[in-house]
């Protein structure tokens, strides 16, 4: 059987999320292990599998009441404005990463989350459950949602301690840090061991550091040409991570 090409890899034709798969991501979310046996009955029964093309938008206009979602299937990349209607990529949310937001109108704990636009990599599914639902199982689960609440904050702390040591990086480490970075945001692919199993482009990657695109093409294609990176059209692999780790001095973790 012929090996698959990085692009097969990162464009499935389908992407079925079964009850077991639903249900594995509901029960393994770090929050939702310390609900009542009631309480995950009641996420799980509210939860709703969604699939979604590549390119389709998530987006507060579909869900004006909120929305509490968990990546099943797929990455995602969620889209930050910044200024004169520019976007940039603020996160990629991979499997078993979840989102949320609330209209500030609703009454009831307030919990943003990721509210800017997001929008799906690649084929992906989503578990997706309306934010009312959500706040009704939380007013009589006082644990799950002090977690929840934990959680939130934990998330927090760590993106503005990563985003305070990516301001002392140059511009290579930044780049050498990303590719580690989502390196580690999902399971390794049997094929390509270090294949960024999402799809982004040099821009994508350009945007998310705050470099510029040439600087990004420039790097990737010297160190292509040292082996340490291949790259192609919407993805990149990395094939000595030890390199960027070492010349870099990212030894210590990236979370």
């Amino acid at each position: 059987m012929d090996r698959p090409t990085p692009h097969e890899i990162l464009n499935p034709t389908v992407c079925h999320c079964s009850p077991e798969i639903r249900k594995s991501k509901i029960i393994n979310l770090p929050f939702v292990r310390q609900a009542l046996p009631r309480s995950m009955d009641a996420l799980i029964r509210c939860f709703r599998s969604e699939g979604l093309t590549e390119g389709r938008d998530i987006s507060s206009l579909r869900y004006p009441e909120g929305l509490f979602g968990v990546v099943a299937r797929g990455a995602i990349k969620v889209y930050q404005w910044v200024n004169d209607d520019q976007f940039v990529i603020f996160d990629v949310l991979t499997e078993g990463d979840w989102f949320l937001y609330g209209n500030p109108g609703c009454s009831g704990p307030h919990i943003y989350c990721y509210p800017d636009q997001i929008s799906t990599m690649t084929t992906s599914c989503l578990l997706t459950m309306d934010r009312v639902k959500l706040l009704q199982v939380l007013e009589t689960d006082a644990k799950l949602m002090e977690s929840l609440f934990f959680e939130a904050t934990r998330r927090l702390t760590s993106a503005n301690q990563r985003l305070v040591r990516l301001l002392s990086l140059s511009a290579e480490q930044k780049l050498a840090f990303l590719l580690l970075f989502l390196l580690g945001k999902s399971k390794r692919q049997a094929e390509y061991s270090g294949l960024i199993p999402f799809k982004l482009t040099k821009k994508d990657l350009a945007s998310m550091m705050g470099i510029t695109l040439e600087t990004v093409s420039r790097l990737l294609s010297a160190w292509e040409a040292e082996g340490v990176t291949h790259s192609g059209r919407g993805w990149v692999e990395v094939i000595d991570e030890d390199f960027l780790r070492k010349k870099f001095h990212l030894s210590e973790s990236l979370d």
